[in-house]
């Protein structure tokens, strides 16, 4: 594969010559996550809490771990591959092993936002 500059010159030579290797199955949380966690040390994010304190260090092992647990408590209430699911939380580091709870399960995370009027909630579940 050519290097290629990142302000990319010749975008009809990457075009022409380039192609992304995309694999036939694919889970960011599999693939990348717990790819990561093999060093349990390693920082995935920091929280901070409103006082701006207290900071919580959370590493891709905690993400994993606690990734897991919810996704098999949410397969055991019948959330299967496929099944949209509608996930609005404020910004904590919960929303991040929620996400990749549902991602492992192969359901579809529908994030929204806590600023969202009871409207946009119910249109958004029964658009998606």
């Amino acid at each position: 594969m050519k290097d290629i500059p990142t302000n990319m010159p010749d975008y009809e030579w990457a075009y022409q010559n380039e192609r992304l290797e995309v694999p036939e199955y694919f889970n960011f949380g599999f693939d990348v996550v717990d790819k990561w966690a093999e060093d349990r040390t390693k920082l995935a994010l920091l929280s901070v809490d409103s006082s701006g304190e207290n900071v919580q260090h959370h590493t891709f092992w905690d993400l994993k771990v606690l990734s897991n647990k919810y996704a098999n408590s949410l397969r055991g209430r019948g959330i299967k591959k496929g099944d949209r699911v509608f996930v609005m939380l404020p910004r904590i580091p919960e929303w991040y092993v929620v996400m990749l709870a549902l991602m492992k399960l192969g359901a579809l995370p529908m994030p929204g936002t806590t600023l969202l009027t009871p409207k946009d909630i119910e249109y958004r579940i029964n658009t998606a």
